[in-house]
């Protein structure tokens, strides 16, 4: 018991314990938190290790889809086409692709593995500016075959003007080598050098040509003749006539592959609509040929990815005006994004 100084009373609860009795202060949490913050910087450190990993890997695919190149194949022709087979997943991507109102046509092709699906394929559609494209492949199989050089000039006459697309309305009396009307049917669109072309090739030579392919739906008449514009008008064809021309281009047998290179070259020029590669990423390479008349739209091409090629078609008919173009870029990015993936 402990005295006070002052008047020698024990005072309560004024015990010391002996020097030697009292426990040292501790100092709470150092090595709690000397574990926990090295913890932390390995955890940081992995975290921006994993995240450099990634940036540098999503550089990597940047700058090689940036360099991606079609492969020419006039220089490096493709192998023999695999058998075309029904795939039954690419066919429920396309029946999930039925428009709300009107009547589309659909047909897409896989070229490296044959896989193809279509809703509608078979169907016949007025074939709008589709029709150029049998024209450009007889140009080409001609041309291949020496009855025809690009360099032959011929006179835009009175008798050729048509009205619709085109720059060649005001160029009555003017010559042209085969080269630019080729280049005008497809970039440009322009009726008057399809009907030029015609006359210059054939219009029963066109129409052999087809049916030899094996395109039994597409016919090319004689827009003067009569009766020629009734029903769906002088050119008709189907998505799957189409598909399996833009096929016959892409796997190097229009003629020979370098004929086929040239039409590849000429269907990749920009246009005046692009409506398949509206919803793809900026990398896709396209070559296509869109059309349109009153109330039908239509576009085909083939795509070309680093991992994919494949040859898509889409033909609508009785669609809302303002709605044809959105579901065309719509069907062509569900169909990517089955191939490739959500990217």
């Amino acid at each position: 018991m402990a005295y006070s100084i002052a008047r020698g009373m024990p005072v309560r609860g004024a015990v010391r314990r002996p020097a030697s009795a009292q426990s040292p202060r501790r100092r709470p949490g150092r090595p709690r938190s000397l574990v926990g913050a090295i913890a932390a910087y390995i955890l940081i450190g992995s975290f921006l290790g994993v995240l450099g990993w990634e940036l540098t890997e999503t550089a990597a695919e940047a700058r090689r889809l940036d360099s991606f190149e079609r492969p020419d194949i006039a220089v490096e022709p493709p192998p023999e086409p695999p058998p075309p087979f029904i795939h039954e997943p690419l066919a429920d991507v396309l029946a999930r692709q039925a428009p709300a109102t009107g009547t589309a046509s659909l047909y897409v092709k896989h070229l490296d593995t044959g896989a193809e699906a279509e809703v509608n394929g078979q169907r016949i559609f007025a074939a709008a500016s589709l029709y150029k494209l049998p024209v450009l492949t007889e140009v080409i199989r001609q041309t291949r075959l020496r009855r025809l050089s690009f360099d032959q000039q011929m006179m835009v006459r009175r008798e050729h003007w048509v009205p619709g697309s085109g720059v060649l309305q005001a160029r009555v009396g003017q010559s042209l080598p085969v080269r630019e009307l080729v280049r005008l049917l497809i970039v440009e669109s322009d009726n008057i050098a399809a009907i030029m072309l015609i006359e210059l090739l054939g219009i029963d030579n066109i129409n052999l040509t087809l049916q030899s392919m094996g395109l039994h739906s597409t016919k090319l008449l004689d827009h003067r003749s009569t009766n020629a514009h009734n029903g769906l008008g002088p050119y008709v064809t189907s998505a799957s006539d189409v598909g399996l021309l833009l096929d016959t281009i892409a796997s190097g047998r229009l003629v020979d592959p370098t004929g086929s290179e040239e039409a590849l070259r000429l269907l990749e020029r920009k246009q005046g609509a692009g409506w398949l590669a509206d919803g793809l990423p900026w990398w896709v390479k396209v070559a296509h040929k869109w059309g349109e008349v009153p109330g039908a739209r239509h576009d085909a091409g083939v795509i070309f990815t680093p991992r994919n090629q494949y040859v898509i078609v889409v033909m609508t008919e009785g669609l809302a005006a303002n709605g044809s173009a959105g579901y065309i870029r719509d069907v062509s990015k569900a169909v990517f994004n089955h191939f490739e993936g959500n990217r």
